[in-house]
């Protein structure tokens, strides 16, 4: 062994970079409601096993699909044919046959599975047939960001003393020079030893030894890892900890827009894609509401919310939909200002067509 740490799918989450992205993402796509046309979708979408819920069926299937590249869940029928259940497998135990004149999967567990019979997300592949796995793709980068880790985990246990060279004035035989490096290594090294004082005796001399990874030189290399990680999976660094010191509040909700176009919605599009083909019917339909991800801040939706009421886009008991309050009595008429009537006159916003009714423009 040379020390290279070894990074597999199976203990890809224990650098914690992977492990934040892989189950952020996871657990944001398996907390979408959605709609669909099909009561056979609906009804086991939302109670998929005896064994899961919902929400963790389809979150360890999206954390199985980010590291493996594969997710498996095996369709359970009735005698009459009827999916009734939808049994999660494990990745590295599921081949798929394509050397046969009908291809199957091989399972460990239930033997060979049919096509129609075996619910299969993939990740991006050339092939189509066979998700690549992120963390199989772009291992170095992982291999990288687990060698920083273990390089800052000797560190720490030596108690960050950095490394030094013992000069002394003489010639010394190979045994002397060993019995002071294990002299030293017993009184000096480890965390125990910290702050222990050194005595230098018959002239040694103690020199330090410049590292390109001393200070800041270390976190260069963690924070160059944790971008790998988000471009790896399509996650702002942010939101993996690491902070943008020079970002402002516009470059921000970029990121946050980029990673639910570019990374959320596209597994959405995974998923839906294999409900349809795999559990509903022709014609049938499933829609994600992703309202909550899209809807901006408090002050953005009043903002726009009040430009719409004012112009008289929209009422303003239809502004109060839009922030889930209810109606109130008296706010279902469009504002119109004076300078936008047949009369002319000066914009005066506390005057519609329904003040009668005795409401004011601004009431949400």
């Amino acid at each position: 062994m040379n020390g290279r740490p070894v990074v597999t799918p199976a203990n890809a989450l224990q650098f914690t970079p992977v492990y934040r992205a892989v189950t952020m993402i996871a657990s944001d796509i398996a907390r979408v409601d959605f709609d669909t046309t099909s009561s056979q979708i609906d009804s086991l979408l939302r109670s998929p096993s005896t064994l899961m819920t919902a929400f963790d069926w389809r979150r360890a299937m999206t954390m199985n699909v980010l590291l493996y590249g594969n997710a498996f869940s095996v369709l359970n029928r009735t005698g009459l044919g009827e999916v009734v259940e939808l049994i999660m497998l494990d990745p590295e135990k599921v081949q798929l046959v394509t050397q046969t004149a009908t291809p199957f999967y091989r399972t460990m567990q239930y033997g060979d599975i049919q096509l129609s019979e075996m619910f299969h997300l993939r990740a991006p592949s050339t092939n189509g047939l066979w998700g690549d796995s992120p963390i199989g793709m772009c291992r170095t980068s992982i291999e990288l960001l687990g060698a920083t880790e273990l390089m800052a985990l000797k560190a720490y246990e030596n108690a960050g003393n950095p490394k030094v060279a013992l000069v002394h004035p003489g010639k010394l035989s190979a045994e002397a020079m060993q019995a002071i490096e294990r002299d030293y290594m017993e009184k000096h090294s480890g965390s125990l030893n910290s702050g222990r004082p050194l005595v230098a005796m018959d002239g040694l001399r103690i020199e330090r030894l410049s590292s390109t990874l001393d200070d800041t030189g270390m976190d260069s290399a963690r924070r160059f890892s944790i971008g790998d990680v988000a471009r790896i999976y399509g996650v702002p660094p942010h939101l993996l900890g690491e902070s943008l010191n020079d970002a402002r509040g516009a470059q921000m909700e970029a990121q946050g827009r980029a990673y639910i176009d570019g990374c959320l919605m596209s597994w959405l599009r995974a998923w839906d894609s294999q409900i349809i083909a795999k559990l509903g019917n022709i014609g049938d339909a499933i829609a994600w509401d992703v309202d909550e991800w899209m809807r901006p801040g408090i002050a953005e939706q009043f903002a726009a919310l009040r430009t719409g009421v004012e112009s008289g886009v929209i009422t303003r008991n239809e502004a109060r939909e839009k922030l889930d309050y209810a109606p109130l009595p008296g706010l279902d008429n469009p504002i119109v200002a004076k300078n936008m009537g047949t009369g002319g006159g000066s914009t005066n916003l506390g005057t519609d067509t329904s003040a009668q009714d005795g409401g004011t423009p601004n009431d949400f």
